[in-house]
């Protein structure tokens, strides 16, 4: 793969970067560096994409794998406070709260659930997250259910928290 055409796959799925680094990066400063060492890393890796699979998919899993091994390499693992995120001024749109709830969630989460509710709401198959996180894929589905669990039950604690 040649640098213009690395550039331009780059450029043309830097959201998926972008997404990921929202979910799990909270500075921007640390944003920006992780941008770099993700990219870094593609550049890297290039040769090892085998088409086997979308760049979009191949980027997403290098951007994943890049983003945690850095955390767990800084020991720095942050929890965001859910009731600070939930004391934020009401938006217009209800819906969009339901929204910016289930990411303050989803935010809250450890590492490994947060991995496995993403990677399942951007649409990777269990099996695929399985393969990734290297755990079976009933051992997967008991996690997502449980995950599932705990997001439901403090959203329907938030919901009602606001009558």
């Amino acid at each position: 793969m040649e640098e213009k055409e690395f550039l331009h796959l780059i450029n043309s799925h830097q959201g998926t970067i972008f997404h990921l680094l929202g979910l799990y990066v909270p500075d921007p400063a640390d944003k920006d560096d992780l941008k770099q060492e993700i990219i870094l890393q593609a550049w890297k890796s290039k040769d090892k994409f085998r088409q086997e699979s979308s760049f979009n998919t191949w980027l997403y899993k290098l951007s994943l794998y890049t983003i945690l091994t850095s955390k767990r390499k800084q020991g720095r693992i942050q929890q965001v406070n859910l009731e600070a995120a939930e004391s934020l001024p009401a938006i217009e749109k209800p819906e969009q709260r339901q929204v910016d709830l289930l990411y303050a969630c989803i935010a809250g989460l450890d590492d490994v659930s947060k991995t496995i509710i993403t990677m399942h709401l951007d649409g990777f198959s269990n099996a695929e997250i399985a393969a990734f996180l290297g755990v079976s894929v009933n051992n997967l589905g008991v996690k997502l259910h449980r995950i599932k669990e705990k997001i439901s039950t403090h959203l329907k604690a938030s919901k009602h928290g606001d009558r």
